[in-house]
């Protein structure tokens, strides 16, 4: 470990190296220790015109649990390992402070995050069963890999821990090199991990996330979860090179967004369309009963709001609520829905896209799609308010899907393609 400080000899005597010693500790050992990389460092020092620590890594591994890490006004090139509870504290406001990955970042898995083995690369990787706050302390994790191996996160937390990130910009994780931007990696928050199994927390608030190669915030895991309000989360826009998604809940997880705008997710890869590969505003796929979208705009991405549950049985009561949103403008279905249940009240869906609700039916589900509309309005779609799209194989499951108490605008108010999936006005 880097030691602040150069070595002296006690040129003065025993007694008063002991006592410069003493205060070394008692320092050490503080609640509140400050980062600047722009002041000399001062031994006991409490401000950021008289610093601590220079790099916040040394600060966090010296100062232990429940420490306070104010850092001060800069940029801090360094991968950050967390394995106590303490705070991250941009102190001069949000955006002053800012974590980046060096170019030749390092493996830095932990107990956490290994993944199989594979190599990891995160700008700040949160191992421990306690809650990490981080206030105001930007982080960019965009470098030139080259490599599709490995995970990349900006910041990944696994343990049993929970993150409190709140009123930062988080720009990645992701290579800044076009011909790596196809590698299926690159999450800008991961909450926990599916294989091998890490559950985790996150309480994501007034966050801005952007330059993610593959996803944006993220929970997986069953146990796991994630809420993410009054964020904006914005991707590639109509990228060439992978399908992303701004919002990922999978895998048992249980995810909330809300209050929210998800955006600038659309694929233009050869493999992606109307009828291929999709990125997505918000996706669920075996999330767990509670998760939901609500009150936010989900605006921009090849499908707004994409659910599946993956699961061989039709849950008693929606797994997933999207509700109160306005999603607008995804150029191929404002909302997709393949088996399970979930509910869409009092959303507005409209814009220049193909259909507003997609109904999927193919002979690889699971079980039945079983989900329900109610005050919700459908307006402007290029091809069907609602449409359900069946590959007609004779393995289809019948399903259901009933729209009440809403409107439908201007064009075709329902195209069918299946032999046995019911559409209830």
């Amino acid at each position: 470990m880097f030691k602040q400080g150069t070595r002296r000899s006690c040129m003065l005597g025993v007694m008063v190296c002991a006592l410069f010693v003493l205060g070394a500790v008692a320092n050490a050992s503080a609640a509140t220790v400050y980062v600047s990389n722009s002041a000399p460092l001062v031994p006991g020092g409490k401000s950021c015109v008289q610093p601590n620590y220079s790099h916040v890594q040394n600060a966090i591994n010296a100062a232990g649990p429940g420490a306070l890490i104010q850092i001060c006004p800069g940029t801090y090139t360094e991968q950050i390992a967390i394995t106590n509870s303490v705070k991250l504290n941009a102190i001069s406001g949000a955006g002053t402070a800012t974590l980046e990955m060096p170019e030749s970042a390092v493996n830095n898995s932990s107990a956490c995050d290994t993944m199989g083995g594979l190599q990891q690369m995160d700008e700040i990787s949160i191992c421990t069963s306690g809650t990490v706050s981080i206030t105001g302390v930007n982080v960019k994790a965009v470098i030139p890999v080259t490599t599709c191996a490995g995970g990349m996160y900006g910041i990944f937390v696994g343990g049993g821990g929970t993150l409190k990130a709140t009123n930062f910009h988080i720009d990645g994780a992701s290579t800044s090199l076009n011909e790596y931007k196809g590698c299926q990696k690159g999450v800008a928050i991961e909450i926990g991990n599916k294989t091998p199994a890490e559950v985790a927390h996150g309480v994501l608030k007034q966050l801005t996330v952007t330059g993610y190669q593959k996803n944006g915030p993220t929970v997986k895991a069953v146990g796991s979860t994630m809420s993410v309000t009054a964020s904006t989360i914005t991707g590639e826009g109509a990228t060439p090179y992978i399908a992303q998604n701004g919002v990922e809940v999978a895998w048992g997880a249980q995810g909330i967004v809300k209050s929210s705008h998800v955006s600038g997710n659309e694929c233009n890869v050869g493999s992606c369309g109307a009828t291929g590969e999709q990125a997505s505003g918000v996706l669920f796929y075996q999330a767990a009963a509670g998760s939901n979208v609500t009150s936010s705009t989900v605006s921009g991405n090849d499908m707004g709001v994409y659910y599946a549950s993956g699961s061989a049985t039709v849950p008693a009561s929606p797994d997933v609520t999207i509700a109160k949103d306005a999603i607008t403008s995804n150029r191929y279905e404002g909302v997709l829905l393949e088996e399970g249940k979930a509910s869409l009240t009092n959303d507005k869906i409209n814009g220049t896209g193909r259909v507003g609700i997609d109904l999927y039916q193919a002979a690889y589900q699971e079980s039945a799609s079983q989900s329900s509309a109610s005050y919700t309005k459908i307006e402007g779609q290029a091809e069907a308010a609602i449409k359900v799209e069946s590959d007609k194989e004779p393995a289809d499951i019948a399903g259901k899907f009933t729209f009440a108490n809403g409107s439908i605008g201007n064009g075709t108010v329902l195209l069918n393609e299946s032999n046995n999936f019911e559409v209830i006005f």
